[in-house]
């Protein structure tokens, strides 16, 4: 508000995208953060700011996947190609959701291809040290340890426990916002290294720090992967009970206000 009335309309620009930016991934109502992400693009539109407005494209399309709505981008202008290709924060954000939504949709060719394209440009952006890479380090470090089982390939075992240790750091700093995430990743961890009853203790400490600390949609997500896990060993009636439970928070990230 400060910037806007003060006419700098760039960096209200800036504090809108950073502070809408994250709406996603902080549990907000798909919904409402649809109709947020529209209203920033409209604003970001009519100020010919054209890269924030291609980032907040992209988080918009990929909330559009997770509502199920069958809406196709509009068509890529050439303002628009040309910042995918030459902007380092416009690829990041672009192969980050991409990344993403195909791991939620566990497509396991395109959750290792945009995430290997987001590792080779993350380096290269400013900011680092930005909320927003606090959540890509988290859903980096998910598609990592499940590249990791798949592939056999130690690399992505090590980029699991890079992503694990960032948030454990992050959960010094603030344990309400990432304490549920950081022991997802202990217990996707301890699942690589077969330790499943350390696994079984973490992901219902996920579970439980999620539900305390009002994170409907990483509920959610804990619930499906320990289902994925309990699946894995054989446990088919708790696999079944969990992915029950996650559907139905899935649901409710989705429907309610």
């Amino acid at each position: 508000a400060a910037a806007m009335e003060s006419g700098d309309i760039l960096q209200a620009a800036l504090n809108i995208l950073v502070r809408d930016g994250v709406f996603l991934f902080a549990g907000v109502n798909l919904q409402t953060t649809q109709e947020k992400c529209a209203k920033v693009i409209k604003f970001m539109e009519d100020k010919k700011l054209v890269i924030f407005m291609t980032q907040m494209q992209y988080i918009q399309h990929s909330v559009f996947k997770l509502i199920g709505i069958d809406e196709k981008p509009k068509d890529v202008s050439a303002e628009e190609a040309k910042i995918l290709a030459t902007n380092s924060s416009v690829k990041v954000t672009y192969n980050y959701q991409k990344a993403y939504t195909s791991f939620m949709f566990r497509l396991y060719d395109d959750s290792k291809n945009y995430a290997e394209k987001y590792l080779d440009c993350i380096d290269s952006t400013w900011a680092n040290l930005w909320l927003q890479h606090a959540f890509q380090a988290f859903h980096m470090g998910l598609i990592s340890f499940w590249l990791a089982r798949k592939s056999r390939e130690q690399r992505w075992y090590e980029r699991g426990k890079r992503s694990k240790l960032a948030l454990k750091k992050w959960a010094e700093s603030s344990q309400w916002t990432f304490e549920n995430k950081w022991y997802l990743l202990e217990a996707e961890e301890s699942y690589c290294n077969n330790n499943f009853e350390v696994a079984k203790l973490f992901y219902e400490k996920a579970i439980s720090s999620a539900k305390e600390h009002k994170f409907v949609h990483e509920e959610a997500l804990a619930y499906e992967l320990a289902a994925y896990f309990y699946l894995e060993l054989g446990d088919a009636e708790k696999a079944m009970e969990y992915f029950l439970l996650a559907h139905e928070k899935y649901h409710e990230w989705v429907s309610c206000r």
